[in-house]
């Protein structure tokens, strides 16, 4: 660890984590808290702890009054002056970056008492994660969290410098701004200068930075904080960092060449780095899921034309229907075993994603049994074995639903719940995805509705024009997008887009997504009219910081990448937040609690 660049004035001349054998005989002071305190009755020690590591204090030659050490509390905050020696050889710890020297104490100061706190931070019993996050001061000063924040602080300078490399200006947008759809609840703010109107908190800086480039920014990022009313899981927080990036004239390839160029820097790899690419339709037909986790194989087969007149009238009636879709699975023997149990607990891995069951065949010795292998005849079992790469004995499960939907969500959950149980996942490796030709609408066929897939400013592409303006809906579902994503081990750590940047395409879109041209005019009329005045194509990417970071730091809790973070319920423990305002912010900020009271 290097030594601490401090200005003149520091109250300490290096840090916890810094002495060496060669800097036996320097007189320095460090400053930290009290991390334990040993009495031997002759011998007192006590290791002092910081961010940077840990340094023990020697009092054999101390000439103050010993007894006071008693008075110090663990996670008190001390300030020691002395003298570097060599520990005596016994008592050297070659598993501890300072374990050969130690600081024979000559003062010692007292600067803060710690009264009892409600869990030590390097405590031998980790604490619960409710009353970590009550005291999340004290739990980030854990050496974990700490390596973690030193982690994203570092991130954070490499991105900024791989895409100022490139000529990009950061450009910061601002975080009061106007309600928009950008596919979660927005996160509102009263005016009290404006009575009856609202701001509200960002999801993006979409708008925004489209903008920047009708203003001619050319290269626009920004490292921004966004915010989305949603519920939420492990990778998901109401406040999160995005990487947000915007730039003008460009194509598709030099759209993957820039998030290559940001990865290779952020994640440190070598320049011959390389994304795969891989389409929608067809990342979804291998693994269900358009953020898969590639690190293993276990690709999804659909059998669904296999099934069509089948004797399994359950699998044949979901193969009759339009939206219909039966995918299967193959579990080699070679891979391993799955007791019987293992596969009845099967169901309740895709229960949670509309799944009613997993179906199942054992093959031994070339020959079908138990689960429904009385419907599965030789021609069919031959059939099965010709679209599967992977041949010989083993285990072949089966998802299906009359929404393809269901089908993929199934089979993906139980790709990846076999990935776990099967020990195929490489926990030190980073699998990339570039997935492309994303679809630009959700359809609801029992609505008759349609949705942003990504967001009402992403541009169909040419050749689906003509679908682009049918009036089926039907029809125009199946347009595509110039949609892409950036996936790392099942997670979508990036995506966007090029840009709508004709008028007549834009009003199209809200069209289609149900807008009249009034509210069209009310929610965007400033950006619509913007578009007509020379907007350049241009097209934009967003990272998900926050995700990034807990790639890198090997965890699976969001909340362990954030500084002060939310719980699942949106809520933080710490400092008691959400909280109900005082009725004189109330009565200034003109607005009522539904019946009357705020309780």
């Amino acid at each position: 660890m290097s030594s601490v660049k401090n200005l003149p004035g520091s109250m300490r001349t290096h840090h916890c984590g810094e002495l060496r054998e060669t800097d036996i005989g320097k007189t320095v002071t460090i400053c930290g808290w009290m991390n334990k305190y040993r009495n031997l009755g002759s011998l007192h020690f006590i290791d002092l702890r910081d961010k940077y590591g840990v340094t023990q204090l020697g009092f054999e030659a101390f000439k103050g009054d010993v007894g006071e050490l008693r008075k110090f509390s663990l996670e008190s905050v001390l300030l020691a002056t002395g003298k570097v020696v060599s520990r005596p050889e016994s008592a050297r710890n070659p598993n501890m970056a300072t374990g050969m020297v130690e600081v024979e104490v000559a003062e010692i100061r007292l600067l803060s008492l710690a009264e009892e706190v409600p869990f030590l931070p390097h405590g031998m019993v980790p604490a619960t994660e409710d009353l970590r996050l009550r005291y999340r001061y004290l739990d980030l000063r854990s050496k974990k969290l700490q390596d973690i924040l030193t982690l994203r602080s570092e991130t954070t300078k490499k991105a900024r410098l791989s895409l100022y490399e490139l000529g990009f200006n950061e450009v910061e947008t601002p975080i009061l701004y106007k309600t928009t759809p950008e596919g979660a609840r927005d996160y509102i703010v009263p005016s009290r200068v404006h009575p009856g109107k609202v701001y509200a908190l960002p999801q993006s800086p979409q708008t925004l930075k489209q903008l920047l480039m009708i203003a001619n920014t050319d290269k626009y990022f920004q490292i921004c904080r966004c915010f989305r009313d949603e519920d939420l899981r492990a990778d998901r927080q109401p406040e999160f960092t995005q990487i947000d990036i915007e730039v003008s004239f460009p194509t598709l390839e030099y759209m993957k060449n820039l998030a290559t160029h940001v990865v290779k820097r952020v994640f440190g790899f070598s320049d011959d780095f390389q994304m795969h690419s891989i389409s929608y339709d067809e990342v979804m037909r291998d693994y269900g899921s358009d953020k898969p986790d590639v690190r293993f194989g276990l690709k999804q087969l659909d059998v669904t034309a296999l099934f069509r007149g089948s004797a399994f009238g359950t699998f044949a009636d979901v193969a009759a229907t339009r939206d219909g879709m039966v995918k299967a699975m193959f579990i080699p023997a070679s891979m391993g075993a799955l007791a019987r149990k293992d596969i009845d607990q099967l169901t309740e891995v895709v229960k949670p994603y509309g799944g009613k069951g997993v179906a199942w065949v054992k093959v031994e010795n070339g020959v079908a049994g138990g689960g429904i292998s009385k419907f599965i005849d030789p021609s069919l079992l031959a059939a099965l074995y010709e679209k599967s790469p992977e041949k010989g004995d083993g285990l072949w499960f089966f998802c299906a639903d009359k929404n393809f939907n269901v089908t993929h969500d199934c089979a993906d959950a139980l790709r990846r719940h076999f990935g776990k149980h099967f020990n195929l996942i490489d926990p030190d490796k980073y699998a990339f995805l570039w997935v492309y030709d994303f679809p630009l609408f959700d359809y609801d066929a029992e609505a008759d509705t349609l949705g942003a897939k990504h967001h009402p400013f992403t541009r169909p592409k040419d050749e689906d024009m003509e679908l682009y303006y049918s009036k089926d809906k039907s029809l125009v579902k199946n347009v595509k997008a110039y949609a892409y994503d950036i996936v790392c081990n099942g997670y979508e750590i990036g995506g966007g887009s090029l840009r709508i940047f004709d008028t007549q395409q834009q009003s199209r879109m809200f069209e289609l997504l149900g807008f009249t041209p009034e509210d069209a005019q009310h929610q965007f009329g400033f950006f619509i009219e913007a578009l007509k005045y020379g907007t350049p194509p241009h097209a934009g990417m967003a990272f998900g910081m926050d995700r990034i970071i807990m790639l890198l730091a090997k965890t699976d809790s969001i909340r362990d990448v954030i500084a002060f973070p939310k719980t699942a319920s949106a809520t933080d423990l710490m400092a008691s937040s959400p909280s109900k305002p005082s009725d004189a912010q109330t009565r200034e900020l003109g607005f009522q609690w539904l019946g009357g009271a705020r309780d």
